[in-house]
């Protein structure tokens, strides 16, 4: 019998073969943390850890990258989300200066972090980078996602 006939007869596919290796490939990785991001280096597919786990996502049978939270000055950087106090809640905008949002670089979401809840709002190219959230908190903090140059938060 022909190794082919062999592995499908025994329900093998190359997609599990390589799936496999993904898997493995991933056990390796530190565990998962609530909140972080992962992103698929083959078809741009983004995940949030609500629940953690094992380390083991994989997509297109390669294991997805984490997305590092970047930081910076705020008067430096064009992606640091910079939170305002405003009346009933707060508005966060992404850099000191209006961050572009065409459709081939824009601000895909904002999450504005109060009391260790997170809010979400999602943006689309055409409209302006920043978003308000009517709540109220003591604590506070930001993180927005460039569809180009990945996770920023405020602190």
């Amino acid at each position: 019998m022909k190794r082919r006939q062999f592995l499908s007869a025994a329900g093998i596919t190359a997609g599990t073969v390589i799936a496999g290796a993904a898997t493995a490939a991933a056990k390796s990785r530190p565990a998962e943390k609530r909140s972080q991001v992962y992103k698929c280096q083959k078809c741009n597919t983004i995940v949030e850890i609500l629940v953690p786990g094992r380390p083991s996502l994989v997509h297109c049978g390669v294991p997805m990258e984490l997305v590092e939270e970047q930081t910076a000055p705020a008067a430096e950087n064009k992606h640091v989300p910079v939170i305002e106090k405003i009346d009933g809640g707060y508005k966060v905008k992404v850099g000191s200066s209006p961050h572009p949002m065409t459709d081939g670089h824009y601000i895909m979401w904002i999450d504005l972090i109060a009391d260790g809840k997170t809010h979400r709002q999602h943006l689309k190219p055409g409209g302006m980078p920043e978003a308000t959230f009517l709540i109220e908190a003591k604590e506070v903090a930001a993180r927005e996602y460039c569809n180009l140059h990945g996770l920023w938060k405020d602190k």
